[in-house]
This record gives C-alpha cells, structure tokens and sequence, in this order.
C-alpha cells in the first residue's frame, strides 16, 4: 500500500469513527408523557450517499432547571423543537438512582443516551430577546417567590405560598382576590365617573366628586330630624 492509499484509509477511518460519534442534533417533540418525551431529530443522516432520517426515541428524559428543591417547570408540546444532547456513556443505572456505578452497557456517545432541552426554535419561531424576564402562557407557582426588578407576565398564573415584590407593579386587567387583605399605608382609588365598587352587594358609584351607594349621595343625603323634619346635608 502506496504513501497516499493508508492516507486515504485512516481519512475514511476517521471519518466513519466520527459519524458515530454521536453528540448533539436537533429533534422534535412526537408524544409527551409523564416524565418523558418521545423524540425524533429533525436532521437526517446521510448513508451511503441517501438521506435517512433517524428514527423516534422514546422515553428521553427533558432537562429543566433547578436547584435544590426549586425548580422552573413548563408545559412540553408535540411539535416542539429541542435540543437533544447525547451523553458520553450509558446513563441507565444513573437514571436508576445509583451514583458512582459503572455504565450497564459499555456503548458510547449511543443514541439510546439522550437528554432534551425543549425551547429550540428554527428562525421562522425564533423568540425575539426580551429586555426584561419574560413568561407568555398560563403557570403555576407553589412556594415562595421574591421578585426584584421588572417583569412581565402574559397569560394565567396560579400561586401556592408567598409571594414578596420589592419595587412597582402595574397590572392591566380585573382581579380577583380570595381572602384577607391588609394594607400598610394609604390606599388610592382613581375612579372615573360612571365607576362603581361593590361591596358585599351596595353598589358605590363614584359621581363628579361625590360617591352613590345604593342611590344614597355621600355628600348631599340627609336624615330625618329629632323633632320632625330632615337633617341638613353632611358638612
């Protein structure tokens, strides 16, 4: 074998070991299950000059974050993209719930070893950078929450526990509140005039200044008198 035939052959060597050599690819969400998803990538291999598109894999475990015991969790979709990322070493008896084991099968940087990061988008569903932590879509929330600085929240949001703000917050939309309220400070309503405030069923209509509860004026009512006759209006 000539000088430059065992170059060719160690390329094509090389070239074989490394198309097996399986590190990251991008798949889409095919089924969500409890704690799993069924995937299946987006970029076909090419074998022996065909495009062959790689098979569903099931039962990939998705990758939130956390630490400790919080954690940030969201709804997976089929159709969602993500990023499947292919482990250098067989991770079952880790998966199992033993540190520290070595592999059950000695395959490497397999297909059958694969965890997702959902939230990869083609450019066509790129997400535009926000200037602020920003969530779209309903959510739900148990424990406590303590937020400093701006953030915008678009959707239903459910909440179990605390929840501590330092700074300014504006909502637009009704609320709705269950329970005890305690306000330390004053307490400013800038009600227009048509506006009303209901409370445990007398209807306060706020009027050019003067406030309407059931039809009685705030400023201009008067009472029956002592001797006969009404009152004068409140002064």
């Amino acid at each position: 074998m000539g000088h430059s035939q065992l170059i060719d052959t160690l390329d094509i060597a090389i070239f074989n070991a490394l198309a097996n050599v399986h590190t990251a690819t991008i798949a889409k969400v095919i089924k969500v299950l409890e704690k799993t998803i069924d995937v299946q990538p987006v970029i076909a291999r090419v074998v022996n000059g065909e495009s062959k598109p790689l098979p569903i894999f099931t039962k990939v475990p998705p990758v939130f974050m956390q630490g400790g015991t919080s954690y940030t969790a969201h709804p997976i979709a089929v159709g969602d993209y993500c990023l499947l990322i292919l482990t250098e070493r067989c991770f079952d008896r880790w998966y199992g719930g033993n540190d520290n084991q070595a592999p059950s099968e000695f395959r490497m940087h397999d297909y059958s070893d694969g965890l997702a990061i959902v939230g990869v988008n083609p450019l066509s569903a790129a997400l535009t950078i926000p200037q602020v932590i920003t969530q779209i879509g309903d959510g739900y929330q148990e424990g406590n929450w303590e937020q400093v600085g701006d953030y915008l929240h678009t959707g239903k949001r459910t909440q179990t526990g605390n929840y501590d703000q330092t700074g300014d917050k504006t909502q637009t939309g009704d609320y709705i509140h269950n329970g005890n309220m305690t306000i330390n400070g004053s307490l400013t309503v800038n009600a227009g005039a048509g506006d009303t405030v209901v409370v445990n069923g007398v209807t306060l209509e706020i009027v050019a200044g003067d406030v309407i509860a059931d039809g009685v004026s705030l400023k201009t009512h008067t009472h029956p008198g002592d001797s006969g006759g009404t009152t004068g209006v409140p002064n």
